[in-house]
């Protein structure tokens, strides 16, 4: 065999193994099944997030509500017994030294969550009598609600005749005057008599009137329980006529007494306030609400149990310038 032939056939077989390459395996994509499983489990994980992220957002604005309440609470239960444990006898036979009277409506009643009881909540207007230096200065409260003219109205969730008590504001009243009359006037060095000064809250009280825009001063939103209760000397609730003060039993709340007067030396021993401050979205959700019979059915309605919305607050409040002797 010719030399040359055997290395052509060798340079063909080279040429041919070099042009033989060998398989190469293909690259596997995602199918779509696995894309679709793969976007449920993150929309799920996604959800689970965002319904955590949401409970706890709740919970913050719960306790944020919860103690906005508890401070409003607070400050009402600090201010208001300064004022009240300063109760001063006039010694006058016609002029009021306490005044505690339930509004003549219907109090408004809520069912407690877990329970068949039901809870009344009563609404009071107050006035009360203070010597400050040579002054009578008269303090009243009242809880109502106002109009855009500043006339204040009672808190009916449904008007009537008694109307039906809902949810106001607590306002407070003021007004002093000298204990004798100023130099200069015919009477001068005479004492004056301060029982104007809650004739003036009485006017100043009345649902409606032109003289309610001199009630100003809000205190606080939400109320919807505001009650006294008065106490003798030994500690007893005071149920039967002093001899220089008057009670008669509500007619409207029946086992309370509906309307406390005391007269000339006669001032509580001590007096039981009770406040109640719905929360503020509710009362919020409360508002918003225009016709009267849904706000009714909101407030009492056990499908949103609003009791449970209701902070309380009880305080004894003990009257230093108390005389024993209008209790003999």
């Amino acid at each position: 065999m010719s030399p040359f032939r055997i290395g052509a056939l060798d340079n063909e077989s080279h040429d041919s193994r070099s042009t033989v390459h060998a398989p190469r395996s293909a690259s596997r994509a995602f199918s779509l099944v696995e894309i679709l499983v793969t976007v449920a489990l993150l929309a799920f994980i996604i959800l689970g997030l965002f319904a955590m992220f949401n409970q706890v957002q709740r919970a913050f604005r719960t306790s944020m509500n919860q103690v906005d309440q508890l401070e409003a609470g607070r400050a009402v239960t600090e201010m208001l017994p300064r004022e009240f444990e300063q109760i001063f006898p006039s010694g006058g036979a016609h002029t009021v030294n306490f005044y505690s009277q339930i509004l003549n409506s219907r109090p408004l009643t809520q069912s407690l969550p877990g329970t068949t009881i039901v809870r009344t909540n009563l609404l009071a207007d107050c006035f009360f009598l203070m010597r400050q230096n040579q002054n009578w200065v008269g303090v009243g409260y009242c809880v109502r609600t106002n109009d855009a003219l500043g006339h204040l109205w009672f808190p009916e969730a449904q008007p009537g005749n008694p109307g039906q008590m809902g949810v106001g504001s607590l306002y407070r009243y003021q007004a002093s005057m000298p204990v004798l009359y100023p130099h200069g006037d015919p009477r001068s060095g005479l004492a004056e008599d301060p029982s104007q000064l809650f004739n003036g809250f009485l006017a100043a009280s009345a649902s409606g009137s032109a003289a309610s825009v001199n009630i100003s001063n809000r205190v606080c939103d939400g109320v919807i329980h505001f009650r006294f209760r008065a106490f003798n000397t030994n500690g007893v609730l005071i149920t039967l006529p002093l001899r220089a003060a008057t009670n008669i039993w509500s007619a409207v709340a029946p086992g309370e007494i509906g309307r406390y007067l005391f007269y000339s030396n006669a001032v509580p021993a001590s007096l039981e306030m009770e406040i109640g401050i719905l929360e503020q979205h509710a009362l919020d959700r409360y508002l918003s609400i225009g016709a009267p019979a849904a706000r009714l059915n909101y407030l009492r309605s056990p499908d949103y149990y609003l009791s449970s919305r209701v902070h309380l607050f009880r305080q004894r409040i003990p009257v230093r310038n108390v005389d024993p002797l209008a209790y003999q």
